[in-house]
């Protein structure tokens, strides 16, 4: 409902023709960590962002929903930074997040949207207290919607199923905070000289 909702009043906010995508326009979720994470660390902030190809630079995002995965850890504090009508950061289930949706209202004029490409839709905090040295993987997934806007023909353009990749992203986990291991290095190379 809240999903069909959001996408339901950007289409008739905005009376847009919904149109099939150009052949080389494609979208995606890209999947951002901000820090590695260690035992001083433990938590890191996860940025989903919505990208797409556009040769033309006169596509604006109009909205999307997704499901966000972790491999493991418990996702909290979910921040939604694109706040059109209907927007969720959906519900939290430890590693997993359902009915995440974002989108904002396309009035062709003036251009009152954000038209950055890739455009921040939601940020959540990732934590673990498992140290052990390792990549984890994040994942959207259950995407139905993923809409453009071409403000100067006054259509949306509907990117998925055809034209759209889930995204994809990792989480660096170390045992120790780099610094110390950097710091180390000199100590182990003089104690292997030493008995040299």
């Amino acid at each position: 409902m809240r999903t069909t909702t959001l996408f339901t009043m950007m289409a008739v906010t905005t009376a847009l023709l919904a149109g099939r995508a150009l052949a080389q326009t494609n979208g995606t979720y890209l999947l951002t960590s901000s820090n590695t994470v260690s035992p001083s660390s433990p938590t890191t902030t996860i940025a989903i962002w919505a990208a797409w190809d556009d040769p033309s630079r006169e596509l604006i995002f109009g909205g999307g929903n997704y499901d966000l995965t972790a491999g493991d850890g418990v996702f909290s504090n979910p921040v939604n930074v694109l706040q059109g009508p209907g927007s969720s950061t959906g519900v939290i289930n430890g590693n997993v997040i359902t009915g995440g949706a974002n989108g904002q209202i396309l009035l062709p004029f003036p251009p009152w949207f954000p038209p950055a490409n890739p455009i921040l839709l939601a940020t959540y905090d990732w934590t673990t207290t498992n140290f052990m040295a390792r990549t984890v993987d994040l994942r959207t997934n259950n995407t139905s919607i993923f809409l453009l806007g071409d403000w100067r023909t006054v259509r949306v353009i509907e990117l998925y199923p055809h034209e759209f990749t889930h995204g994809s992203g990792v989480i660096n986990v170390i045992p120790v905070p780099a610094a110390w291991v950097v710091l180390a290095l000199p100590l182990v190379a003089a104690t292997r000289r030493r008995r040299l």
